[in-house]
């Protein structure tokens, strides 16, 4: 009855003048109800065991709910109609008809235990047992009344089909099992809407006796109580006759049995945000299975070396769903933490975060693919980082640098792009630790000084899979990716994809086992200091698939690398994985083609003889443009060169000659490589005594010097026609020793500089220069 109803009604008694004190009566009646309504909530199920669905709604794990009780929810319409017909009749067959209440059995029932010696009978309702169920109480008769009224709130409040939906999911099966989803699952390992009529009227009669399932198993007594009950249905039409002769013959098989437990660390961190009846995720159970099992297989192999953790994690590039997700290579070998979730620890990314830098770069105008660097020994302003060969490679193009993941070049091309740039690009990309710990990153985070996540790796190589569009991986079903944002420009993407698809390379897997149906894929492998992490990262199109091995401890292990180790099993996946890969990447129209110096894989200068073409964006202004050829002042037999204090422009001639940066002409000399040198300076310089006393030709006494970032400037000495070693100083510190033909470079201060050298008689000279900048 609606208040506006009972408004109505008033009004009528009113103006049929009824009595006020009974219009008062009531009023206060019903005012009591209403306040006793509000003080006493109708009851309704406390909570629910979540459970964990894959894409297709396949169990894939369930968790007990705060009480501890295994109760999965359900709705009418995932209940086999046998087992609803069976519980309906059974327990309350005048369900549909009575307000919460069964009067003509309550008679019946008091009459029977009350007046009569006959035997007790009951007199409880559906509605009356699902209060009975959600307020246990001991049984007395204010207890009934209790529920009585509660029966009657409750029919007031809810429909029938939601009240039946409440006792399905309240019914006990013993122990700490509650309705009739959770007892199908456990007891028959089928859903309830698949139960067969001698199935439905085994759980329907359990209710009343669960001692029956106490020991979980077919006994005698079972069977026979079973059958009984069937006879009962039987002879009340509750099934046909068909129905019950194929019920009769079937043998009901009880066997207790857990729930899933599948992709644990997965459904462990989805539980612990959202405590709802069911999450459904865009986990595929089939891939989701062969992708623990080739880890676990996999790592057992490496156990030997020292190995005991790894970890993967897949994600459809095309959705950003999360499709495979393993925290660990088994959740169950808790002495070497399997029960960690490896995907959200914070681990040293070792090299995989070069492609990311190599992209910025190309995007901002540093280089092109084939822009020549130089792979030799340096030294950052303290920090001396070597390669993880210990070897060099002098000259060598972005490409192959990247390809061959070199750190000396990555190192450089950061301090040309910028430290706290890069920085704010990796915070951009979702890089938490990062964030947290900016204040103390420098130039070592490019080979893995800082730290990172699985899933913040793989979301970043997902945006490289997507021409540069960044989007947050998708962890629910039927959720879509936040707006994506670019990250890198799409030309940059395909560029670094083309790169890093390149097969003629260190990391490439020697073994056909995992290589003989492999898609195309783009990949980058890293190895930590200490060899605590080994990583492989690989996408196409279709998919995104990061992997790595190591121990949790943090143990370094001597055999470990990226390229031996993690990048096999990378493989192995993708063969399997991506069994219909799509077409590779198409170039973007913002890709131009322009010449280049071969020399130097810069944009191509006037005296640059010999070309090849490479790719660059357009509208990207790319500040460098070949230098590999200098222009000296030399005597037309070639044999010395002019400086401006000596210069005679009628009797020199003016030649080109070889240029060398800086590090790399130390990185020849040093090592005897050979090099075409400049012609030994003017002998007659004014700067240089006719005694031939030791002089500093470069830097020039009194000049002034432009630099821009990092540039360096050369030191130069002579003394006559002699080659001796001297020791160089500038500002007070020492240099070094070189030879007075050999090179040296310094980066100098802003502002006023003192270069000094000595002989090895002790004479020294020295000169003083300012330096600007542009």
């Amino acid at each position: 009855m609606g208040l506006n109803t009972v408004i109505n009604k008033l009004k009528t008694l009113w103006k049929h003048r009824v009595k006020k004190k009974y219009v008062y009566a009531f009023s206060v009646f019903l005012l009591f109800l209403i306040i006793a309504d509000l003080a006493f909530p109708p009851l309704t199920p406390a909570s629910y065991s979540t459970v964990v669905l894959d894409k297709d709604g396949q169990i894939l794990s369930a968790y007990l709910n705060k009480d501890d009780i295994w109760r999965i929810k359900t709705t009418r319409d995932e209940v086999s109609p046998y087992f609803l017909k069976a519980i309906v009749n059974k327990e309350d067959k005048y369900f549909y008809y009575h307000p919460g209440v069964n009067l003509v059995s309550v008679v019946k029932a008091v009459f029977n235990n009350v007046i009569s010696e006959k035997k007790p009978v009951g007199a409880s309702t559906i509605t009356m047992q699902v209060v009975r169920m959600l307020q246990p109480k001991k049984r007395t008769y204010a207890a009934k009344a209790a529920e009585v009224l509660r029966a009657i709130q409750l029919e007031l409040h809810f429909s029938k089909r939601e009240i039946l939906e409440m006792y399905l999911n309240l019914i006990p099966y013993g122990s700490n099992i509650e309705g009739i989803k959770t007892a199908s699952l456990l007891y028959l390992q089928k859903h309830p809407s698949r139960l067969s009529p001698a199935e439905a009227t085994l759980l329907s009669v359990v209710p009343n006796h669960p001692q029956l399932l106490k020991s979980a198993r077919n006994t005698p007594e079972l069977a026979k109580y079973n059958l009984r009950w069937l006879n009962f249905y039987a002879r009340k039409g509750i099934f046909t006759e068909k129905e019950t002769k194929i019920a009769r013959s079937e043998q009901v098989i009880i066997k207790r049995t857990a729930l899933p437990r599948l992709a644990p660390h997965f459904c462990n961190r989805l539980k612990s945000d959202d405590a709802s009846p069911y999450i459904q995720t865009p986990i595929n159970l089939g891939l989701q299975q062969f992708v623990q099992e080739s880890v676990t297989s996999y790592l057992n192999k490496l156990k030997s070396l020292g190995l005991q953790n790894a970890m993967a994690m897949v994600v459809d590039n095309r959705t950003m769903e999360v499709v495979a997700y393993c925290g660990s290579a088994g959740y169950a070998d808790n002495p070497d933490g399997g029960q960690v979730d490896g995907i959200q620890a914070v681990r040293s990314p070792g090299s995989t975060l070069k492609p990311f830098l190599y992209g910025l770069a190309v995007q901002k105008g540093l280089l092109s693919s084939k822009t020549i660097l130089y792979d030799v020994p340096s030294d950052f302003d303290g920090y001396t980082p070597k390669n993880f060969t210990d070897t060099y490679q002098g000259q060598i193009s972005m490409r192959d640098a990247l390809q061959l993941s070199l750190n000396i070049p990555a190192v450089s091309l950061l301090q040309e792009y910028g430290v706290k740039k890069y920085i704010d690009d990796l915070k951009r990309a979702g890089f938490s630790s990062v964030k947290a710990n900016e204040d103390k990153l420098g130039l070592s985070m490019i080979l893995g000084g800082c730290g990172v996540k699985m899933e913040e790796l793989v979301k970043l190589y997902a945006a490289l899979a997507n021409y540069g569009n960044l989007r947050e991986p998708v962890f629910y079903r039927n959720q879509s990716s936040k707006k994506s944002q670019a990250l890198m420009d799409s030309s940059a993407a395909y560029i670094i994809s083309n790169i890093l698809s390149g097969i003629q390379r260190p990391d490439f897997p020697n073994n056909f086992e995992f290589t003989y149906k492999l898609p195309k894929i783009a990949w980058k492998t890293g190895t930590s200091f200490g060899k605590r992490d080994a990583w492989a990262i690989g996408y196409n199109p279709n998919y995104t698939v990061g992997v790595w091995l190591g121990n949790f401890k943090g143990t370094g292990v001597p055999q470990l690398s990226g390229a031996e180790v993690a990048t096999p099993l990378l493989f192995s996946l993708f063969n399997q994985i991506d069994q219909k890969p799509a077409a590779w990447y198409k170039m973007p129209r913002s890709l131009m083609i322009k010449e280049v110096c071969s020399l130097t894989g810069l944009p191509r200068n006037s005296f640059c003889e010999t070309i090849q073409y490479d790719e660059f964006i357009d509208k990207v202004h790319y500040k460098k443009k070949c230098n590999h050829l200098q222009s000296v002042w030399v005597n037309p037999a070639g044999t010395f060169s002019y400086c401006n204090a000596c210069l005679d422009r009628s009797a020199a001639i003016l030649e080109k000659y070889p240029y060398y940066p800086p590090k790399y002409l130390e990185f020849l000399q040093n090592n005897g490589l050979p090099y075409v040198r400049i012609p030994p300076h003017n002998p007659a310089c004014q700067l240089m005594s006719r005694s031939g006393e030791l002089a500093i030709t470069s830097p020039r006494n009194g000049g002034s010097y432009f630099v821009q970032g990092n540039e360096e400037l050369e030191l130069k000495a002579a003394a006559g026609n002699t080659d001796e070693e001297i020791i160089w100083y500038h500002n007070n510190r020492y240099l070094g020793k070189r030879t007075m033909s050999q090179s040296l470079f310094i980066k100098p201060d802003i502002g006023k500089n003192t270069v000094t050298c000595t002989d090895k008689r002790g004479k020294s000279v020295s000169v003083s220069f300012e330096v600007k900048t542009f």
